[in-house]
């Protein structure tokens, strides 16, 4: 894939999902995609990271690659400066919303996990714990606890957990009770708060600086639909969800074989004098 010629808004920015994006299929960024997007910071450009993972995870990230720019966790509900390690925006969920979730929950039987600043909790250990550890979640940051002491003030995000065919299954009951809801890396249906999408993380951080027609995207999960379709160059993974293609004829390879770099690499051919 390369960058379409004579397009009237340059990159200025680049915005990238993690797991399913930059992150391979063991869930590591690999030191080619790093080096990547290393050399897109160093022409001068703000690498934003937009992805479910936790604030704990994406600050390691985010000081790996050596960003110096604000980046967004759990889906957007938090956004930070990874050099001061400082809040600049946090979006909790309702309680009603909360109260919507954890009913889809017991009425599925789907297993449920929910997250604050610095603990992601789980209704029982098992599967969806076994799973986030494999994303790369700190297994220390994990815990069991009761769906019914939920604290919505501090919650994040809350995401139901379960097979695709699970999770297809109940499509319907979930658009129903929240419409916003989106479904993550296939095995995960994710709920944020109406203000805590990647799109508003990302309006966030680019705060009137930089119009989102020069921001280069790169994205797979139906949590990055909402951005990918509002800035100037959206790409979608060869690995991507069917919503996440249609909306670009820019296509990339699977996350497997390096997609992402193969993008950030032509873009940074292309920055050069």
């Amino acid at each position: 894939m390369t960058l379409e010629t004579g397009s009237p808004h340059p990159v200025r920015a680049v915005a990238l999902d993690v797991d399913g994006t930059i992150a391979g299929r063991d869930h590591a960024v690999s030191a080619r995609t790093a080096s990547a997007i290393r050399a897109v910071r160093d022409a001068g450009l703000p690498v934003f990271l937009l992805t479910g993972r936790s604030r704990r995870s994406v600050l390691r990230l985010a000081r790996e690659l050596g960003l110096r720019n604000g980046v967004a966790a759990a889906n957007g509900a938090v956004a930070f400066d990874p050099v001061s390690d400082v809040d600049t925006r946090v979006a909790a969920m309702s309680a009603a919303d909360v109260a919507t979730v954890v009913a889809l929950h017991r009425s599925t039987g789907l297993a449920l996990t929910w997250w604050e600043r610095d603990t992601i909790w789980v209704d029982a250990a098992g599967p969806v714990a076994d799973e986030l550890i494999a994303l790369g979640e700190s297994p220390d940051a994990v815990r069991v606890g009761d769906p019914s002491g939920i604290r919505p003030e501090t919650t994040l995000k809350i995401m139901l957990h379960g097979d695709p065919a699970a999770l297809d299954a109940v499509t319907d009951d979930v658009r129903a009770a929240l419409p916003g809801a989106a479904r993550s890396m296939d095995t995960f249906w994710e709920f944020v708060a109406p203000d805590a999408h990647k799109w508003e993380a990302l309006r966030h951080l680019l705060d009137e600086r930089i119009d989102p027609a020069h921001v280069l995207g790169i994205g797979d999960g139906g949590n990055d639909v909402p951005w990918l379709s509002r800035i100037g160059h959206p790409v979608a993974m060869g690995n991507a969800r069917d919503e996440v293609k249609a909306l670009t004829t820019r296509h990339t390879a699977h996350h497997g074989d390096h997609g992402a770099a193969l993008v950030l690499e032509d873009l940074v051919t292309r920055l050069r004098p």
